[in-house]
């Protein structure tokens, strides 16, 4: 470092430096992107390593921390910071991370975090508004436009369009935008919000919630007795306006420990020195016109938990001194759901090393956010994971894979399907998508449309959708039905638009069943591998393969990557049958009347070929 000599303002000193130091700092910060995690404070370093398994295909990157919950990645190029921008949303853990490209006059707090980058669908755009200036008009009764995805710009499927649009915090996220059309008439633009951020409209900020603010006034139910003598003209009847952290006059006096706000304790406040003995319960009654039953069952009960006891002291409702607990035999037992269930790890670590598994998909894991690193980690540690947590609280699709063998990239992700692509050894792309379909009919038919919008993308090179679509394709695949419905045939209409076709497969038909027996068991196929054209152009050896199910009521399915075998052509055949057509002999005349150069055997072997 080195000393300059401060400006003096007022007597004041005063640092200001010349203009080009600010521009060669800014300089250095240009290809910089600023982070901002929303809903949840995470450490720095857990931070940076999810983003560099998320990121490091763009390129190298510098990660920095600014504060709790706000993060600067500082790219080595312009085309790595605007693929990161332009391939979100992006989430840490299930948790929304927002991002922004750097800028001079940007502030760097989450506290004053008043707007965010929001991705927005936008359903039922009228063609001749499928442009630039048209979705910015439309775009714009939302917020401040930034940018659209790819799939937008390019106009390949126009069902639904893709935007980045900066929404403020006071945005009441509008579910539909009405468009008004050059002849005068008004048509409805559906909005969809992949994910909707909680935001403070008290502080206009995205920092926190409505619920967490400190200058929120919350209502909570009380005993009518203790109601009564608190009671203030402006209260409304059976409730208490009560300030958070406050001690003016709308905030409770101090009470006894023990006292129930609707069913919960709050909060312990000092015991008065000389207990005071209550009427007997059964005497209390309720003489205003509003009382009820419930009401005084809830006086009953706290007036009993502050009578003193035979030892002169007040006993707490809820403490072990009043009520002691019988301890069970052998100790609490703890039920894990899914694939938080530790036994369960090994059953996959098996079935993933016994089949050869370096791309596996689970459906239905049930397993948080935050713990998805710990799951990860005990099935294996040295492979790389993705979800759709950021899409979906319950992260219903999780995707893992080996590292050192191939790595899956997540282009598109939704409730219901994660599609992406890996490369194999050979350079070849094969897009692969991971599908979960939900069970109620708006939610299939967005799949429907996602399918055939993902088919128009992947178009060029190998594409396979294997998953769990809660929906059978032919009569044949249900044990207990022989109707044909609507699902189904908007299923196949679906699988028809999108070119699909299943693959060879091998194994069980029925893919999932009641785990009933007798009369109540019913099964059905409900899990598919499909493929495009080109899946079975260049890998149509490869077939999938039904396993018997095993911690599911599932049967997983592999599918085993094959080049597909070209044969050198079939040895001509002759049939007896041609000799009897009228135009056998003229054909061959002609041909052998055809005048080639060469050798005698060069000639005759063109004469031949040309005639077969």
């Amino acid at each position: 470092l080195a000393f300059y000599e401060p400006l003096l303002v007022d007597g004041s000193p005063r640092a200001k430096p010349p203009p080009e130091v600010a521009a060669h700092g800014a300089k250095e910060w240009e290809y910089s992107v600023v982070g901002f995690l929303i809903g949840k404070r995470l450490p720095g370093r857990n931070v940076k390593e999810v983003l560099e398994r998320k990121w490091g295909q763009a390129g190298h990157f510098s990660f920095h921390v600014v504060e709790n919950g706000v993060f600067l990645a500082k790219f080595e190029s312009l085309q790595a910071r605007d693929w990161v921008l332009n391939n979100g949303p992006w989430d840490v853990w299930g948790y929304h991370l927002v991002l922004r490209a750097w800028t001079s006059d940007m502030s760097l707090s989450l506290g004053e975090c008043k707007s965010i980058p929001v991705w927005v669908k936008l359903k039922g755009i009228p063609v001749q508004y499928w442009n630039k200036v048209g979705l910015s008009y439309i775009a714009s009764v939302l917020g401040k436009p930034l940018h659209m995805d790819a799939n937008t710009t390019n106009r390949r499927v126009l069902t639904f369009s893709r935007v980045c649009i900066e929404m403020a915090a006071t945005s009441s996220f509008p579910e539909n935008i009405t468009l008004e059309m050059e002849d005068g008439h008004t048509t409805s633009i559906g909005v969809e919000y992949p994910w909707r951020p909680a935001a403070c409209s008290l502080c206009k900020v995205f920092d926190h919630s409505n619920r967490t603010c400190h200058r929120a006034v919350r209502r909570e139910w009380m005993p009518r007795p203790i109601l009564m003598a608190q009671k203030k003209p402006d209260d409304a009847e059976g409730w208490i306006t009560v300030k958070r952290k406050s001690h003016g006059e709308n905030s409770l006096p101090p009470r006894p420990s023990g006292v129930e706000f609707a069913g919960r304790e709050v909060g312990v406040s000092k015991l008065p020195e000389t207990p005071v003995k209550q009427p007997p319960a059964t005497t209390v009654r309720d003489t205003s016109p509003t009382g009820s039953v419930e009401e005084a069952n809830h006086v009953e009960d706290v007036e009993a938990c502050n009578r003193p006891s035979s030892e002169g002291r007040v006993l707490l409702k809820g403490s072990s001194s009043g009520h002691k607990k019988r301890k069970k035999k052998g100790g609490p037992k703890r039920w894990w759901a899914g694939l938080n269930d530790p036994s369960k790890h090994n059953e996959v670590r098996h079935f993933v090393s016994s089949n050869n598994i370096s791309l596996l998909g689970i459906l239905e894991s049930k397993v948080k956010a935050h713990n998805l690193d710990n799951v990860v980690r005990r099935i294996n540690k040295d492979w790389m994971y993705t979800s759709n947590h950021g899409v979906s609280l319950s992260g219903r699709i999780l995707i893992v894979w080996n590292p050192s063998i191939l790595c899956f990239v997540p282009s598109l992700v939704n409730e219901q399907a994660v599609h992406g692509h890996v490369l194999l050894a050979n350079n070849q792309r094969v897009n692969i998508s991971f599908v979960y379909g939900l069970c109620d009919r708006e939610a299939r038919h967005a799949m429907w449309s996602d399918l055939i919008h993902c088919a128009d993308l992947f178009r060029r090179d190998p594409w396979v959708v294997l998953g769990d679509f809660n929906v059978t394709r032919f009569v044949a695949e249900h044990s207990a039905s022989s109707t044909v419905s609507k699902a189904m045939c908007d299923f196949n209409k679906a699988i028809q638009s999108a070119e699909l076709e299943d693959l060879r497969s091998t194994g069980f038909l029925h893919t999932w069943s009641n785990m009933r027996v007798g009369a109540g068991a019913i099964t059905k196929k409900l899990d598919l591998a499909l493929g495009n054209w080109q899946w079975f152009n260049l890998l149509g050896d490869s077939f999938a393969h039904f396993l018997p199910p095993g911690i599911s009521d599932h049967s997983p399915v592999t599918i085993q990557l094959r080049d597909m075998k070209h044969s050198n052509g079939r040895p001509f055949k002759f049939l007896n049958f041609w000799t009897k057509n009228d135009m056998f002999l003229r054909v061959v005349r002609q041909e052998w009347d055809r005048k080639y150069i060469g050798s005698p055997l060069v000639v005759v072997h063109k004469k031949l070929k040309s005639l077969k």
